[in-house]
């Protein structure tokens, strides 16, 4: 049996997918996120209340190998230390990878959290509150081809099973 095409964008799945974020995304941080990420860079943290650096970070790196720039899957080795690429062969620490480019930070949800976290996106776990570090911007959430994915993973879209447009 073949699986039904979904348009994600259609008018009525955009209304969908539009209350699903204004459910699960409360509200956007950046300028904050940024002052606070570059305050604990600098040490400016508090023992008591110290504040996240970017080693807090889940999913900042890319899964690509610096050397041959092949996108890697599960590829650490439990006996020996770094990363083994499975293309060039090449072992590298992790350090090395190149971290992704955060143009927008926003508090979620701990449920949008820990399915964006599954999906590779960029999340900061502090305080009271789940942030998920946007790698894309100029376009509204809801378009975001993740946010698709989790909507239909849900089966909240046009015809199907829990569709939220009834």
């Amino acid at each position: 049996m073949s699986k039904k095409r979904i348009d994600h964008n259609s008018i009525v799945n955009q209304e969908i997918k539009g209350k699903f974020v204004a459910r699960e995304v409360k509200a956007c941080f950046s300028y904050e996120m940024e002052a606070i990420l570059r305050a604990g860079q600098e040490g400016q943290s508090d023992k008591e209340y110290p504040l996240p650096s970017y080693e807090d970070i889940v999913n900042l790196y890319d899964d690509k190998c610096p050397e041959c720039g092949e996108v890697l899957g599960s590829t650490k080795d439990q006996n020996e230390k770094g990363i083994k690429c499975p293309y060039c062969k090449e072992r590298f620490d992790e350090s090395e990878q190149e971290a992704k480019e955060i143009y927008e930070w926003w508090i979620v949800t701990e449920w949008l959290a820990k399915k964006l976290q599954d999906k590779g996106e960029v999340i900061l776990d502090w305080g009271n509150n789940f942030y998920w570090g946007r790698t894309c911007t100029g376009q509204a959430i809801l378009l975001d081809g993740v946010i698709s994915e989790i909507c239909e993973e849900m089966e909240i879209l046009e015809g199907q099973k829990y569709d939220w447009s009834k």
